[in-house]
């Protein structure tokens, strides 16, 4: 079944309004100057090694831990 002419030109109406909106809004933004991006940045970037930190020493901690308590509890119970 074929598209009719009308609901063809209504849908490119539709399309075309989508992108003048998008454009629209696109001026409204207010975009970062470069000192800014860069100070976003540093501020992401050290966030991540701190947290990433953070996990590292948990994961080793919780591993030590298991090693000495548990996984040594089963072998001393097995022997």
């Amino acid at each position: 079944m074929a598209v009719s002419a009308a609901r063809r030109d209504q849908q490119e109406s539709r399309v075309l309004s989508f992108f003048r909106d998008t454009v629209e809004e696109l001026r409204k933004v207010v975009w970062p100057t470069p000192a800014e991006l860069y100070r976003y940045t540093v501020v992401v970037v050290v966030t991540v090694v701190v947290i990433s930190a953070f996990i590292g020493l948990v994961d080793l901690g919780l591993g030590a831990f298991t090693q000495r308590y548990v996984y040594n509890g089963i072998q001393g119970a097995t022997h």
